[in-house]
């Protein structure tokens, strides 16, 4: 009897260690997930109100990372980044293979998603325009994107950085379309201040190519620049775009790591840039290799 006593208390005991192990090895392994924040930001810049949303990746919440701080990669169309091109679905995976580490990820809405836009094509050209577009109908003619450098840096950026572990010197810009323009637009105005830039079909046409020309003289690039574009944007047969795309590169030369992905056949949408993220992520962020022209 007081054999089986002792064996049964050996299996009580053994099984109790094996019990607390698998909790202790689950406690362990928990992180908290990735979250979605929507904060409200009212302009003083543009007089206006607007969501920002900032995505945290898995872990950001956890005590044993609360010391850590995160670079951020700021986007503009803050809705469309999210909700077109899946930018959390898409750092969410690439982060969780290992492919870039894990990031902040900021949409800023655009004018025309303000709670006091009345015209949004036309309020969304407004900001993201440093100069006209002889081409927009219905046309702006004093564009107010110029501005935008200011909001970033005194409006949007200090709202994120207050509420969030950010790493100092480690941000990144990134836009499509006029949404690439006036990006592009601020790093020429804030030389050496972003390490990464992120350029989805940039309308560099505007103003007489104007941000081309003035690209030629700049050298205080971002360290790592990806520029993606499509052989079926806009009119006729498309080489305008790639024309643009490849004149900016050029302008760049080694000032930067640069990339420039050319997809046959690819429009200037939400599809063809959501389908280029991942590849510009991992370039930017990780250790990949610029994909090979298509």
């Amino acid at each position: 009897m007081r054999m089986l006593t002792q064996i049964l208390g050996r299996r009580f005991f053994a099984t109790l260690i094996l019990v607390l192990g698998v909790g202790a090895m689950s406690v362990a392994q928990f992180q908290s997930s990735p979250r979605l924040d929507l904060l409200t930001l009212h302009s003083n810049i543009f007089s206006n109100t607007r969501t920002i949303r900032v995505w945290v990746p898995s872990g950001y919440d956890d005590a044993s990372q609360s010391k850590s701080n995160y670079p951020v990669f700021y986007f503009t169309d803050g809705i469309a980044a999210f909700h077109g091109r899946h930018l959390n679905v898409t750092a969410s995976g690439l982060i969780k293979s290992n492919k870039i580490p894990a990031a902040i990820f900021v949409g800023i809405d655009n004018g025309g998603s303000t709670l006091e836009s009345k015209n949004p094509g036309s309020d969304r050209a407004n900001e993201y325009l440093p100069y006209p577009d002889d081409f927009l109908i219905p046309a702006v003619p004093t564009p107010h994107g110029s501005r935008f450098p200011d909001f970033l840096e005194q409006e949007v950026r200090p709202l994120v950085e207050s509420r969030y572990r950010t790493q100092k010197g480690a941000v990144g810009l990134a836009g499509a379309s006029y949404g690439a323009a006036v990006v592009l637009y601020t790093v020429l105005e804030r030389p050496g201040t972003y390490r990464w830039l992120l350029l989805e079909s940039p309308s560099l046409y505007i103003d007489n190519d104007r941000l081309l020309r003035r690209a030629v003289h700049f050298h205080q690039w971002p360290s790592k620049i990806y520029i993606g574009a499509g052989t079926k944007e806009g009119q006729g047969d498309g080489r305008e775009m790639v024309d643009d795309v490849n004149r900016l590169a050029g302008a760049i030369g080694d000032n930067s790591d640069t990339c420039v992905v050319i997809v046959p056949g690819a429009k200037h949408d939400e599809d063809a840039w959501r389908s280029r993220l991942p590849a510009a992520l991992g370039f930017l962020l990780g250790s990949d290799a610029c994909p090979k022209r298509q």
